[in-house]
């Protein structure tokens, strides 16, 4: 088993990603106090600036650049991302999204969680969001497994961004499911609870989350809600977690995805645990 503490940090990059934004996103990962190495795949064509940017940075020794002239979707450039590292030898991957920020002392303190907590496979961290007046200024989830179980059925366990796997999570050759509608990341979540890997969240904001007005019309509609019910319910059998209360929560969701949005952002924000010392 690798035991060397590398990390590397996966990013996927796409035609509508802002090249100011980006920059500050990549720099976070770059200027971290814990050295770590950066995998960027370009998912299809881009606009010459975010292109001049990429073929730019392409020269960093740090950073492992890869790209695709077709769009194939997040699924396919994470698996796509996970199979480069999996070349070299690393003990860690970490996730990252192009408009989001770590933290400078991200990276260091989920290595530290994980020295700390052997059991432990996934482990994500709190977030604070911004941008979009339904922004919460801090999001916390629940920190055990057991919590973290109970949670996943009506709820998304991790801040997905803030993720970071043991390397060994990929080596048993775990892949983000490909046969999803915009649900690739919670469809993991269960993939990996299924398979009894242990989930572990830090309770301290180590990203910065970028929201937008748009995130909650993005999040709604007939699609996803279909999308989110179907997999939650099989995966609540599954985990047999099957409860009145559980199944209340699950078509509760479809009422979330179909609701006007302003109504959607109040509910947002009304729903937002925080799990706290």
């Amino acid at each position: 088993m690798i035991s060397n503490g590398k990390v590397a940090v996966i990013m996927s990059v796409y035609k509508f990603d802002d090249v100011s934004i980006l920059t500050k996103s990549i720099d976070s990962i770059i200027k971290q106090i814990y050295p770590c190495d950066l995998f960027i795949y370009r998912d299809g064509e881009v606009s010459y600036e975010l292109q001049e940017y990429l073929d730019e940075i392409s020269y960093n020794v740090r950073i492992k650049y890869f790209f695709s002239d077709v769009n194939n979707g997040l699924a396919f450039a994470l698996n796509y991302l996970i199979d480069q590292v999996l070349l070299d030898e690393y003990e860690y991957i970490a996730r990252m999204d192009s408009d989001d920020m770590s933290r400078s002392t991200r990276l260091s303190k989920q290595v530290s969680y994980f020295q700390e907590h052997l059991d432990v496979d996934v482990c994500g961290t709190s977030c604070s969001e911004f941008g979009a007046s339904f922004a919460l200024k801090e999001k916390h989830l629940p920190v055990s497994h057991q919590e973290l179980l109970k949670f996943s059925i009506s709820r998304c366990p991790f801040v997905h961004p803030t993720v970071m796997f043991r390397l060994s999570v990929f080596l048993d050759n775990n892949r983000y499911p490909m046969n999803t509608k915009l649900t690739e990341d919670m469809a993991f979540w269960f993939v990996l609870l299924r398979n009894n890997y242990i989930f572990g969240n830090i309770n301290e904001i180590l990203l910065d989350y970028r929201v937008s007005e748009n995130t909650i019309h993005r999040r709604k509609g007939l699609k996803k809600a279909t999308s989110e019910v179907s997999i939650r319910i099989s995966n609540m059998v599954a985990l047999k977690q099957v409860s009145v209360k559980n199944i209340l929560l699950i078509l509760s969701r479809i009422v979330f995805h179909l609701m006007p949005s302003m109504l959607v952002k109040l509910a947002y924000k009304w729903r937002a645990y925080k799990f706290k010392d």
